[in-house]
């Protein structure tokens, strides 16, 4: 195991040419001469998935890989735990003060020297082929730079499936998959130009966690570390506008479990939860929006921010009885959609309204 603190490797370089000495970072010229799977792992007070972590990546089929986890500050003795799990696998540990999952992935990024990158999350699954199949559409697809597969959701007390594939939703193929593709082997490249406008409506349903990435996306295109969660789905939607290459295999390769501490149950289940989603969700789609998005692209932008407005934002207010921040969230969707969202913003109005005579009922009573 090696053990790295927080830090950058770097060398300088001194020439006679003073137009090329200077400082550089070891990771430009190590690729070739590494290993082909940088595999990531962020970890935050974890211990109690560690057994299970390691024993994901040490089935994994495919060996040509480096491990790096990143410790978000644990303080829990995870450390110790992994030491303890992992065996014969040799693994870096970083450990960083806590700043978040985005930034333990790019501390982790600025280290790698794979040509192709991994992200695990601590508390979830890979089947034992995942690497494999992936690492061989890479090396025969030079026009695929991410792929995914589907995730399989259970129950992480019971075991129990939730949802056999992330690939359906309301009863039918999710809108991605009905993009025109090209078979590459077992994959299908999506070669249609509409694949931002869908990505921004439905999301790429291919997690981080569930793929296999080239490096070189990662090329000055990093995660957005004010983020503490949701930022997969906006760079992956960055990614499709900047023209990678994305293919899928309809095939479980992420086993997520769902428990009490998923940090990604942010939305759902408390108002409060409801309104911190919806205002991740406003600020990373008005980041797409800093892209050079075509009509359709920002015509679609824009629907869904109104939606997000609509049906997370103004109803996490009405929830709690806050009536006049329910009518105002539904006022920006008004704003952008107003045929659609007409009705909705009278109802939220006439709640308000009602709201506002019984106050002054209740005092004028006194």
């Amino acid at each position: 195991m090696v053990e790295i603190l927080d830090y950058r490797i770097i060398f300088y370089l001194t020439t006679n040419n003073k137009n090329f000495g200077g400082w550089f970072v070891v990771e430009s010229f190590s690729r070739e001469r590494g290993p082909k799977v940088s595999i990531i792992v962020p970890i935050y007070n974890r211990c109690e998935f560690v057994a299970q972590l390691m024993s994901s990546i040490k089935s994994q089929t495919f060996t040509d890989y480096e491990l790096i986890i990143v410790d978000d500050g644990s303080t829990d003795g995870v450390k110790e735990k992994l030491d303890a799990a992992a065996g014969s696998i040799d693994y870096t540990y970083i450990y960083q003060k806590n700043r978040g999952h985005y930034a333990a992935r790019n501390l982790a990024l600025s280290r790698t020297r794979g040509r192709y990158i991994a992200f695990h999350d601590s508390d979830d699954e890979w089947p034992d082929y995942h690497l494999e199949e992936f690492v061989e559409i890479l090396d025969e697809h030079s026009d695929i730079d991410w792929v995914f597969g589907s995730i399989k959701r259970i129950d992480h007390k019971t075991g129990g499936t939730l949802a056999e594939s992330n690939y359906y939703e309301k009863g039918g193929l999710h809108p991605f998959f009905q993009l025109k593709t090209v078979d590459r082997g077992s994959a299908k490249l999506v070669k249609d130009g509409n694949i931002t406008c869908i990505s921004i409506m439905h999301n790429v349903p291919g997690s981080t966690q569930c793929a296999l990435i080239r490096a070189k996306v990662f090329k000055d295109n990093y995660f957005d570390e004010s983020f503490r969660t949701a930022y997969d789905r906006f760079f992956a939607i960055k990614c499709t506008k900047l023209g990678f290459g994305f293919a899928f295999v309809d095939k479980v390769h992420q086993i997520y479990h769902v428990h009490d501490g998923h940090i990604s149950l942010v939305s759902g289940y408390t108002p409060e939860k409801l309104e911190a989603s919806a205002k991740t969700m406003l600020r990373g789609y008005d980041q797409i929006g800093e892209l050079n998005l075509t009509d359709d692209e920002r015509k679609n932008l824009s629907h869904k921010i109104a939606s997000i407005y609509a049906w997370q934002l103004s109803i996490s207010y009405r929830k709690r009885t806050m009536y006049r921040e329910e009518l105002l969230a539904m006022i920006e969707a008004f704003k952008i959609r107003p045929a659609k969202y007409l009705k909705p913003v009278l109802s939220s109005f006439i709640r308000y309204s009602v709201s506002i005579g019984s106050g002054r009922k209740g005092l004028d009573s006194r």
